[in-house]
């Protein structure tokens, strides 16, 4: 992580939430961000949904295997990102949203702190570009209410300028491979209604 994000990341420990659009393009970065971000949390004590794709996911855990201790490795909670998001069987934003809540609320009904990383990917589903808006919409509602840290990762190669345009209104901040940088059109009053 660049000392940019890294300075970020200690902003992120000063805040009661956030809400992060990560388009990455190179695997390699965005692997090394995840695990930082994990890192981060988990050192701080906060408990982590990690939602990612089986084929990405085990070369971020391992990397996390030798960094954490097994008590620091129980803080992270995997779900395969097509169990997470395709529950119904497509791409249901109440659904998601439901099972989101729930599992933070979990997390965090002892009083610790939850961050989240989910890694959005999608096959052919009419309309999908706005049941992704939808869904999003609906979770930077939930980040303020949960106090949590959200980071939503999609592959910028697969998301049109319009859906990228539509994404940055209900984040607050816009993260790249090696930047990140708040968006100072999000509208954080209409987050928390």
């Amino acid at each position: 992580m660049n000392q940019k994000m890294s300075d970020f990341t200690e902003t992120l420990r000063q805040t009661d939430y956030a809400h992060i659009l990560y388009l990455t393009e190179q695997t390699d970065v965005y692997i090394e961000n995840a695990v930082s971000y994990v890192l981060d949390g988990v050192r701080n004590g906060d408990r982590v949904l990690f939602v990612e794709n089986p084929r990405i996911y085990p070369q971020i855990e391992k990397k996390l295997q030798q960094l954490l201790t097994a008590e620091e490795l129980d803080l992270i909670h995997y779900v395969n990102n097509f169990d997470f998001y395709w529950r119904k069987g497509n791409f249901h934003p109440e659904a998601i949203l439901e099972y989101f809540e729930s599992v933070v609320g979990s997390f965090t009904a002892d009083g610790r702190k939850c961050r989240t990383w989910g890694h959005i990917e999608w096959g052919s589903q009419e309309n999908i570009d706005q049941k992704i808006i939808d869904y999003e919409t609906e979770i930077d509602r939930s980040v303020p209410r949960r106090k949590v840290v959200s980071v939503c990762a999609y592959d910028a190669r697969r998301v049109s300028d319009s859906l990228r345009e539509r994404l940055m209104y209900c984040h607050g901040y816009l993260m790249k491979d090696h930047s990140i940088s708040a968006l100072s059109f999000y509208d954080d009053q209409k987050a928390r209604n």
